[in-house]
């Protein structure tokens, strides 16, 4: 078929205009890499450089002038716009470069030449926007708030040089039950890690640092379903192809902030050694909270590949995290003090909102639910199949219904299905 049977009108921004002719050209973008005394060169083949598109366009007539602004505006706008080449059809392409000859043989006329570069949208590889994107937003934030709880520690130790010895006495003690409580976590499990044990009041970065170090080794004692990449089977748990709920629950109820509690080891404790005592017990605190905040993040990303929880799983599990992170959040907005008491709530507040996302990717990603009566009688397999034509989605059905050992359901039966 000639071009001259689907020949298009030539367009760009809506403004129509008449073309004499049209060009289209292309590049290959290659680097030419070349050595001293050395004939030639190595070539490397990077891609296709953007194709460029020029038209001459003859605008003509009593009213070209007012034809001639309209393109002209439409060439000086900002940004890409869509082009009608006559040929090729729509394309999306910025204006380069622009020039009008006035010639004496064209009375009440004008020649138009224009060049235009396409426009190709970048392929986001990582999208911040993304499902997955989300549950590793949970494990960065968490990280930060970690970072800022130890920064708030650290500061209330350097302070305490100079105090009475008293109270360095009971400060060491009130982080030696810190970590003794957080290590409860990996006494569940076979699994051991090598900690420092230097004394918190000289080396408060290396009591931090065991504490990450607790939390991040018990948390390799829970294979969460099969999903947890950095699960160690030597912790002799079983790994149970699931949603990793269960070991969710188990580590929920050691990582409470609520569990965790100091108080100075004296019958009559002053001011300064409860204040030591309510930030020691705020950071342990910020500690546990983001380590639940990572098994949750565990959990969901789980989800985004292999959804087996159901909708009011998936929020039971986001309002725990967040419960606890709010705990932890106002344990360090009462206990610390300067700077650090607001950096540590924000930084929890951060992590409390992207588990929420996360949370809401997940029951997105699947289509809503919605009460469909059962259309025939029969078994679970035999529903499924007249409801979504698919009878492999009868476990679907039974978990949604909570039907357990009832396999058969009776025609009109109200059921909880997906949408699609």
């Amino acid at each position: 078929m000639a071009w001259k049977d689907t020949l298009l009108d030539a367009k760009f921004r809506g403004v129509t205009f008449p073309v004499m002719n049209v060009g289209r050209s292309g590049r290959r973008a290659i680097v030419a890499n070349e050595f001293a005394y050395r004939a030639g060169a190595e070539l490397e083949d990077t891609g296709l450089r953007a194709r460029t598109v020029k038209l001459k366009a003859v605008i003509y007539g009593d009213s070209y002038e007012d034809q001639l602004d309209e393109l002209v505006k439409a060439l000086e706008a900002p940004g890409a716009g869509e082009l009608i080449h006559p040929i090729h059809g729509s394309m999306t392409v910025m204006a380069d470069a622009w020039d009008d000859e006035h010639d004496a043989d064209l009375v009440d006329g004008v020649i138009v030449n224009m060049s235009f570069i396409e426009h190709t949208v970048r392929d986001i590889v990582f999208s911040a926007d993304s499902a997955s994107a989300k549950t590793d937003a949970i494990i960065a934030k968490a990280d930060a708030a970690r970072a800022a709880a130890d920064d708030a520690i650290v500061r209330r130790v350097d302070s305490a040089f100079g105090s009475p010895f008293p109270r360095l006495t009971v400060l060491k003690d009130l982080f030696d039950q810190a970590k003794t409580q957080l290590t409860r976590l990996l006494d569940g499990t076979a699994l051991r890690v090598i900690l420092s044990d230097l004394d918190p009041l000289l080396y408060p970065r290396a009591y931090v640092a065991d504490l990450r170090a607790v939390l991040d080794r018990a948390l390799q004692g829970f294979p969460f379903g099969g999903r947890n990449m950095s699960f160690d089977a030597s912790s002799g748990a079983a790994v149970a192809l699931g949603s990793g709920l269960a070991d969710f629950n188990t580590a929920q109820l050691q990582l409470q902030p609520s569990a965790i509690a100091v108080a100075p080891a004296l019958p009559v404790p002053d001011a300064v050694m409860l204040e030591d005592a309510a930030a020691v017990q705020a950071h342990a605190q910020a500690h546990s909270a983001t380590a639940l905040a990572e098994c949750a993040a565990i959990v969901l990303a789980g989800e985004l590949e292999h959804p087996i929880l159901e909708r009011a799983e998936v929020e039971a599990l986001a309002g725990q995290t967040r419960q606890a992170l709010q705990e932890a959040m106002n344990a360090a907005r009462a206990a610390l003090d300067g700077e650090g008491r607001g950096l540590v709530a924000t930084a929890l507040r951060d992590v409390a909102y992207q588990v929420q996302e996360a949370a809401l990717a997940v029951i997105n990603q699947r289509p809503p639910l919605v009460r469909k009566e059962s259309p025939i009688s029969g078994p679970a397999r035999l529903v499924a199949h007249a409801i979504y034509g698919d009878p492999s989605r009868a476990a679907e059905i039974i978990k949604l219904n909570r039907l357990g050992r009832r396999v058969f359901v009776e025609r009109g039966d109200a059921l909880s299905v997906y949408a699609a």
